[in-house]
């Protein structure tokens, strides 16, 4: 029996040292020898996580639907979502606010024709599982159990005048 807390773990440390994801080399390196070129994937930023799940929640994609799926559903999914993923996994990877909002769009065609679609994949799970929103709902449950608006000194009144 697997321990989902060993999972998270895994996956939070993997996400701490970065997964790396290569991709052909452009063509000016390829002319230098160089056949790919490794870019990792680290723990996204909060804007970035937040630009990250507005390219998710563009789609419409449920995560049922991700899990259990025919050949012909993942196909079609791909034809319609592909770029919003790609553009999803493009904007992690830059994981800054000017570069991220220069850069996105390049880096997603550029991945369309130059990794490979389990590769997205991957990360793009990695990114939506554990990116971070457990550290974002935490936060929200916190600050809603503060109660900000509650009087905090005994013996205030409650009512007003």
């Amino acid at each position: 029996m697997e321990n989902p807390a060993i999972e998270l773990h895994a996956a939070n440390l993997i996400l701490k040292r970065g997964v790396r994801l290569s991709l052909r080399a452009p063509l000016f390196l390829r002319l230098c020898g160089k056949k790919t070129i490794g870019l990792v994937v680290t723990s996204p930023m909060d804007g970035t996580l937040q630009r990250v799940a507005n390219h998710y929640l563009s789609t419409g994609i449920t995560f049922a639907q991700l899990e259990n799926n025919t050949h012909e559903e993942a196909l079609a999914l791909m034809a319609v979502h592909g770029t919003a993923i790609r553009k999803a996994v493009a904007c992690a990877w830059i994981n800054g606010w000017i570069s991220g909002w220069l850069f996105t769009k390049p880096l997603a065609f550029y991945m369309k024709w130059n990794a490979k679609a389990e590769d997205i994949q991957g990360v793009a799970l990695m990114i939506l599982l554990y990116g971070g929103i457990s550290d974002f709902m935490n936060t929200t449950r916190s600050v809603r159990m503060m109660k900000t608006t509650t009087p905090t000194v005994e013996g205030q009144m409650t009512k007003g005048s």
